[in-house]
C-alpha cells in the first residue's frame, strides 16, 4: 500500500542489503548479464523436450525449403513457358505453386503448434522450479521481498520467455534457414547481382546492432515497471479494508496511476526505439531492390542473364524482407526474454540461508527438552536482536516469554524451528543441535500457532487437515474441539466442508484463530509455541480454551509469548526479555516479589489486572 512506498523497496535497483548483509532479488545490480549466456541457460530447459525441439526444428527445415521453390518456378515460367511460348503448360505450373502454398500452410500449422507445445512444457518447468526454489527459500528472503515484486517472476516474467520460445525460437530458426538458403541460390545464379545486394548487409547489421544496444535496457525497466504495477494493485486489494477505513481510495488511485504512467511511458519509449530503427531498414531493403533491378536489367539487356533469372532474383529479394523486416520484433523479444530470464534466475541462484547441512540426519521422537546457549541474531549486520541468550526448558514444562514490543519475544521462537539461523551459538533439542538435523524432521516435531494466523480459502476441514492430509474426520473433530471451534462448524449448514474464503474472510478472528489452533493441535506436536493463542476471542471462550489448552499443553514442551494473565500465571516459569536479552527467569510470584523489572512493568500497578502484560 502506499504507506509503504516511501521506505526501502525489495526488489529494485539500489535497495540496502537484507537481513545477514545479503540483497533481494534485484538489489544492488549495477549491470546487466550478457544475453547469449542467459539465452544459453534458457536453452536448457529445452533438453527435456529435445524429441519435440527436434521435429519443429525438422518442420521449420522443411517450411523453409518450400518457401525457396516460388522463385526458381517464376524462373522456370518466364524463360521456358512464357519466353519458350509453351502457354500450355503454364496451367501446371499454376497448380504447382498452389499445391507447394497448401502443404506449406500445413507445414507452418504443424510448426506452430509444436513450438507452443515445447513452449508450455519448457515454461512449466519453470515455473514448477521457480516455484518449489521459493518455497525453499528462507524467512530472510521474504523480510526483503514483496509478494508483487514475486508474482510478477512467476506469472509475467515467465510468460515473456514462453512468447520468446514459442514465437523468437520459430521465427530466428526459419529467417536463419532463409537467409542462408537464399544466399546460396543468388550465388548461384548470379554472383554479381549478389555481391551487389550483400554490400548492404553490414549497414543492416550495424543498425540491428544499434537497436538491440538501445532497446535491451529499456525492456529490463519495462519488466521491472510492471512489477511495481503489479506489486502496487496486490498490496491495495490486500490492504482494501484499510484503505476504505482511512478514506485513502483517491491516494491509492494516484499512486496506481502513476505506477501506471511510469509502466505506459517506457513502453512507449521502446516504440519510439523500434519506430526509428523500421524505416531505416525499410530505405535499406529498397536501395537493395532497387540497384538490382538496375544493374539486373542491363545484365538482361546486354544478354548476359535472362529475365527470368533477374525475377526469380527479385523474388527471392522479396522473401529476404520478411526475416530482415522480422529482426527488429525477434530482438524485441530476445530483449524481452533476456530481461524476464535475468529477474527469474536471479530468483534461483538465490541459496536459502537455513537448509540442510551436508549429512543432516532426522530427528528423533522429540521428549522436549530445549536449551539455548550463547544465541545471538541479527537481521541486519550489526543490529542485533537477540544477544548471547542462554534458556533451558525441561521436557513438559510451560514457559512464557514477556517484555515490551521490540525486546526479541519472537525472534526468539522463531529461532527454535529454524525459521532462521542464528548469528552465533548453539540450539538444542533432546541433546541434538538443530543445525545439525533435518529441517523437515525439526518442524514435523514444533507446532506453531502464531496471533496473526493465515487460512487457505478451502474448507474447515482441508484448513485444519493442512498439516496432516491424511488424517481421519475423527482426528479432525477430536482438534476442533479441543480448540472449541466444532459447535460452531457443526452449526453450518455444509458443517468442515465449508468454505472459509480467501484468508479465512468468512469467519472471525477469534474462529480463524481457533481453527489454526486446531491446525496445530492435529499434527500432535512434541513441543509446542503459542504466540498468545486467545488472543482474539472473546471472555467466554477463552475461559473454555484456558482449560482446553492447559490439557493440550500437558506433556508438551511450550513455549508461550504471554499476554493474558492467565496465561503467565499457569506457567511453570517466566521469562522477562528487554533489549533483546533474558533480564529475569522465575514465576509469577517469585518475580512480583524480586522487585525487578517483571515486578515494575507487569505489575498490579503496571497493568496486570484483567488484560495481563503488553
Amino acid at each position: 500500500m502506499s504507506t509503504d512506498k516511501g521506505g526501502k523497496e525489495p526488489g529494485v535497483v539500489g535497495n540496502p542489503p537484507g537481513p545477514g548483509g545479503k540483497t533481494g532479488p534485484g538489489q544492488g545490480k549495477g549491470r546487466q548479464s550478457p544475453i547469449i549466456p542467459l539465452l544459453a541457460r534458457l536453452a536448457g530447459y529445452l533438453r527435456p523436450h529435445w524429441r519435440s525441439v527436434a521435429g519443429v526444428l525438422a518442420t521449420v527445415l522443411l517450411s523453409t525449403a518450400l518457401g525457396l521453390v516460388p522463385p526458381w518456378l517464376i524462373r522456370y515460367g518466364i524463360d521456358e513457358l512464357i519466353l519458350g511460348e509453351q502457354p500450355g503448360l503454364l496451367w501446371i505450373l499454376a497448380l504447382v505453386m498452389v499445391s507447394l502454398s497448401l502443404l506449406q500452410g500445413l507445414v507452418d500449422f504443424v510448426t506452430r503448434y509444436g513450438s507452443e507445445y515445447v513452449a508450455q512444457n519448457a515454461i512449466h518447468d519453470i515455473r514448477t522450479r521457480l516455484y518449489t526454489h521459493l518455497n525453499r527459500l528462507s524467512f530472510s528472503f521474504y523480510d526483503r521481498s514483496r509478494t508483487g515484486e514475486i508474482m510478477s517472476r512467476v506469472t509475467a516474467d515467465a510468460d515473456a520467455l514462453r512468447q520468446f520460445l514459442s514465437n523468437a525460437c520459430v521465427f530466428i530458426s526459419g529467417n536463419l534457414l532463409t537467409i542462408l538458403g537464399v544466399l546460396v541460390v543468388m550465388v548461384t545464379w548470379e554472383i554479381r547481382l549478389a555481391i551487389l545486394y550483400l554490400l548492404m548487409i553490414p549497414a543492416m547489421v550495424h543498425a540491428m546492432s544499434a537497436y538491440a544496444t538501445r532497446v535491451r535496457p529499456i525492456f529490463g525497466r519495462a519488466r521491472r515497471k510492471l512489477a511495481d504495477l503489479t506489486r502496487t494493485v496486490q498490496e491495495d486489494l490486500v490492504g482494501i479494508e484499510v484503505v476504505k477505513l482511512f478514506g485513502r481510495e483517491e491516494m491509492e488511485r494516484a499512486s496506481f496511476e502513476q505506477a501506471n504512467q511510469e509502466y505506459v511511458e517506457v513502453n512507449v519509449l521502446a516504440a519510439r526505439v523500434s519506430a526509428k530503427w523500421m524505416p531505416y531498414v525499410n530505405f535499406l531493403l529498397g536501395l537493395g531492390t532497387s540497384l538490382v533491378i538496375w544493374y539486373g536489367g542491363r545484365l538482361v539487356i546486354d544478354g548476359i542473364i535472362s529475365l527470368g533469372t533477374l525475377a526469380g532474383f527479385v523474388g527471392y529479394i522479396a522473401l529476404l524482407m520478411r526475416p530482415i523486416r522480422q529482426t527488429g520484433m525477434m530482438i524485441n523479444f530476445a530483449s524481452q526474454s533476456a530481461a524476464a530470464a535475468e529477474r527469474i534466475f536471479e530468483v534461483l541462484d538465490i541459496e536459502p540461508e537455513v537448509r540442510d547441512r551436508p549429512g543432516a540426519r532426522a530427528l528423533p521422537p522429540v521428549q522436549g527438552r530445549i536449551e539455548y546457549r550463547g544465541v545471538t541474531f541479527s537481521y541486519d549486520e550489526g543490529n542485533p536482536v537477540l544477544q548471547d541468550v542462554d534458556l533451558v526448558a525441561e521436557p513438559g514444562e510451560t514457559v512464557a516469554v514477556v517484555g515490551p514490543t521490540g525486546s526479541g519475544k519472537s525472534t526468539l521462537i522463531h529461532l527454535l524451528p529454524r525459521f532462521y539461523d542464528p548469528d552465533c551459538g548453539v540450539i538444542e533439542v533432546d541433546g541434538h543441535n538443530i543445525a545439525d538435523v533435518t529441517v523437515d524432521s525439526l518442524r514435523s516435531q514444533v507446532g506453531i500457532a502464531l496471533q496473526h494466523t493465515f487460512l487457505f480459502a478451502a474448507s474447515i476441514r482441508e484448513n485444519i487437515s493442512y498439516g496432516r492430509p491424511d488424517a481421519s474426520m475423527e482426528d479432525i473433530m477430536g482438534a476442533a474441539r479441543v480448540a472449541q471451534i466444532h459447535d460452531y462448524i457443526v452449526s453450518l449448514p455444509l458443517g468442515y466442508e465449508t468454505p472459509v474464503g480467501e484468508r479465512g474472510v468468512t469467519l472471525s478472528g477469534g474462529q480463524r484463530q481457533r481453527l489454526a489452533i486446531a491446525r496445530v493441535l492435529l499434527t500432535d506436536p512434541g513441543i509446542l509455541i503459542l504466540d498468545e493463542p486467545t488472543s482474539s476471542v472473546d471472555a467466554d471462550t477463552e475461559q473454555r480454551m484456558q482449560l482446553a489448552l492447559a490439557g493440550v499443553m500437558t506433556g508438551r514442551t511450550t513455549l508461550v509469548i504471554a499476554h493474558r494473565l492467565w496465561t503467565i500465571r499457569e506457567a511453570d516459569r517466566i521469562l522477562v526479555m528487554e533489549g533483546g536479552r533474558i533480564v529475569e527467569s522465575g514465576t509469577h510470584e517469585t518475580l512480583l516479589a524480586a522487585g525487578g523489572v517483571y515486578s515494575e512493568v507487569y505489575g498490579v500497578a503496571g497493568g496486570l489486572k484483567q488484560e495481563g502484560a503488553g
